[in-house]
Order: structure tokens, then C-alpha cells, then sequence
């Protein structure tokens, strides 16, 4: 079993990786090989739009998504993590999910099958309910393309890694999250 996360936050220690390794540690816990991608580090342009990889399910670009896209079709389960930054994922997230497109065939078939699919969102604000729209938006236009979410941690009134790595409940849940996502 293999699970692969992808982090969209540009703060690679930051609140949201926490909560992302934590997951990972439950799925290792259960015997799965992981890996982590933080989105922000890499070379990662915006879709073009060209609409070649909806004939050939490949992208044309060469960056650093190219291989990430592997990194997918090779996986059994997916974690998917991002801050909410003004009311939306990071732009390093929307430039990853973009570039999911080519997973999208010509009549919106799904090239890439299913993939279990977990999502971590951390946010400022306290208010649980206050971005659900955005996050509804985001678990949809992954299932889009193969990604379903079937379970989402979302961390509100979080600034720092501390605050995370200190809530023991808010960890417990990730590690369960994590577990069960490849159960």
C-alpha cells in the first residue's frame, strides 16, 4: 500500500505539515509506504490550457509536476493538504490541482480511476463553518478527476506548528485518519 501526500502550504513546517505527517504516521502504522511533496518547494506552473492532454491524458509542460503526476497514478491513496489563504487553497495548491486536468478525459472520464483520498485544511479563523463552501468546491474538483475524498481534518484558529503538535486530540484524530485511510 502506498500513500502519497501533497502539501500546499509554501510554510514547510508550518501547521498544515504537521497534520499532514501525522496522517502519514497512521498510515505507516498500518504497514503503508509514504511519501511527501510540498507543492511549495517545487517548480510548478499554472495550466495553459492548451487541451493536449485531453487527447493524450498527458501534460506537455515540463516542470516539476511531471513527476508528481506518477507519483499519483502509482499511489493507492492520496492525502491533500492546504491552508485556506483569502477564502480559497494556497495558489501553490491551485497551480498542483490545475495541472489535474490531464487526469480529465475528452468526455470527462476519469483516467485515473479512484483513489482514497484524505484532505487536511488548517485555517486562522475559528469558525469551522466559515470557508465550508471553499472546501466543498475543492473535495469536488478533486473527485473530478479520481481524487474522493473520503474524510477531511480541517484545524481552525491554528498560527502555529506548536498549537497543532499540542492538541492531543486534534493529533489522535489525524493518526486515526491516517490508519483508517488505508484500512
Amino acid at each position: 500500500m502506498k500513500v502519497v501526500a501533497f502539501v500546499g502550504s509554501p510554510r514547510t513546517e508550518g501547521t498544515t505539515d504537521a497534520l499532514v505527517r501525522q496522517v502519514l504516521n497512521g498510515a505507516e502504522d498500518k504497514g503503508a509506504d509514504t511519501a511527501i511533496f510540498h507543492i511549495g518547494l517545487l517548480d510548478i506552473s499554472g495550466c495553459h490550457a492548451c487541451m493536449k492532454c485531453r487527447k493524450t491524458g498527458v501534460c506537455v509542460q515540463d516542470d516539476d509536476m511531471k513527476p508528481l503526476f506518477d507519483e499519483i497514478r502509482n499511489s493507492d491513496c492520496i492525502v491533500l493538504g492546504t491552508p485556506i489563504y483569502f477564502y480559497y487553497m494556497t495558489a501553490q495548491m491551485k497551480a498542483f490541482t490545475d495541472r489535474l486536468f490531464s487526469f480529465v478525459g475528452d468526455n470527462f472520464e476519469k483516467r485515473l480511476g479512484s483513489r482514497k483520498t484524505l484532505f487536511v485544511v488548517t485555517q486562522g479563523a475559528d469558525d469551522p463553518e466559515i470557508f465550508r463552501a471553499q472546501i466543498d468546491s475543492m473535495i469536488s474538483a478533486w473527485g473530478m478527476v479520481g481524487l474522493n475524498v473520503a474524510e477531511t481534518i480541517q484545524a481552525c484558529a491554528t498560527s502555529d506548528k506548536e498549537q497543532i503538535e499540542e492538541n492531543e486530540e486534534l493529533m489522535e484524530k489525524a493518526f486515526i485518519a491516517g490508519q483508517n485511510l488505508v484500512d
